[in-house]
């Protein structure tokens, strides 16, 4: 079902903060620790200090321009069925903790996961990490911060006093996607960790969110949301696989091949203010565990993906992280 997608790195780093002023984060940190970064970015990159990127004669060398403000055209747009901008090469993952209040010295850990070509742009997150902390801030009041460690997945530490060291642990999605063991598991359960905002179509032009996986329907519009993005991050920013063994529409998937064991989610509004639009915007999503049951092992290698490249609209701020929590093989007499 899954060709290799050898082509795409990811590598996930752990980041850590340490406050210089209080900071006061919301109860959803994604649009706190996500919200300045691109204008740190912008500073720790740009040369020209343009305010606009499209007439630049440097863009095609920038970092900047090729995370942020890279543009697909209509016929590529079309085919990815996209808008006109590109999913970025990079999720922030929020601070996992309800503390909202931070004193001086206080630690701040978060995640940082980046694909195909960011991975070699890590010295410009690092450096656009410093530059939020020392010039911009975060939360509420921009309260500002020290930036203390980076480390791999493998919790090698790169960063320590303004220095940044390489060889950091690098995966490709095939490794993650086939793991040394065979899942011939039919029961599965994940827990979503930030908002999942899933949307469904109904109807011409008429959508609406997914807020449970009650239906067999939930479940497609699920593994199509995830498929889809797996494909379109490889095409951007990988080496690319031929459309048709990527076409989410032509999914082997049946009605009553996996079913849901067990649900226990809630819907979890938040609100942030949109800068560009100049209006404030609710962005809610599902959260909670779902189990699953059926013929799930063709889906395992893609869930494991999905653990880093996040699923459904707003993955920017660190929407639709979940979270494997078992995968099992019943047996008969269950």
């Amino acid at each position: 079902m899954y060709n290799p997608l050898s082509s795409l790195n990811i590598a996930r780093l752990r980041i850590t903060i340490e406050p210089t002023e209080e900071i006061q984060l919301p109860e959803y940190k994604g649009s706190a620790v996500r919200g300045g970064f691109g204008y740190a970015f912008k500073k720790a990159t740009c040369i020209t200090r343009d305010r606009y990127c499209e007439p630049c004669i440097l863009k095609s060398s920038c970092a900047y321009y090729r995370v942020f403000e890279s543009k697909i055209v209509p016929e590529v747009a079309d085919r990815l069925r996209l808008g006109g901008d590109a999913p970025h090469p990079f999720v922030i993952e929020p601070p996992m903790t309800q503390q909202c209040y931070f004193k001086p010295g206080e630690r701040i850990t978060f995640s940082l996961v980046l694909f195909g070509s960011a991975v070699g742009q890590l010295p410009f997150f690092v450096y656009a990490f410093m530059i939020l902390g020392e010039s911009f801030g975060i939360g509420k009041g921009r309260g500002k911060f020290s930036l203390v460690a980076v480390e791999d997945e493998n919790g090698k530490q790169l960063y320590e006093n303004g220095h940044l060291s390489g060889g950091f642990a690098i995966r490709s999605a095939e490794e993650i996607m086939k793991p040394d063991t065979v899942d011939d598991n039919d029961r599965l359960t994940l827990r979503f960790e930030t908002p999942l905002r899933l949307k469904t179509s109904f109807g011409r032009d008429r959508t609406s969110l997914v807020t449970g996986m009650n239906e067999p329907a939930d479940f497609r519009v699920l593994i199509k949301s995830l498929y889809h993005r797996m494909f379109v991050i490889n095409q951007l920013y990988g080496e690319g696989v031929p459309q048709e063994a990527y076409d989410s529409r032509k999914l082997p998937l049946k009605d009553g091949d996996v079913g849901v064991e067990k649900m226990d989610v809630f819907w979890y509004d938040w609100e942030r203010y949109s800068q560009r639009q100049q209006r404030s915007m609710r962005l809610g999503g599902m959260m909670g565990e779902v189990t699953l049951n059926g013929n799930l092992a063709q889906y395992i290698p893609l869930f494991r993906l999905g653990e880093y490249l996040h699923i459904g609209k707003g993955t920017g701020f660190g929407l639709g992280k979940y979270r494997i929590l078992e995968t099992v093989k019943t047996t008969a007499d269950e």
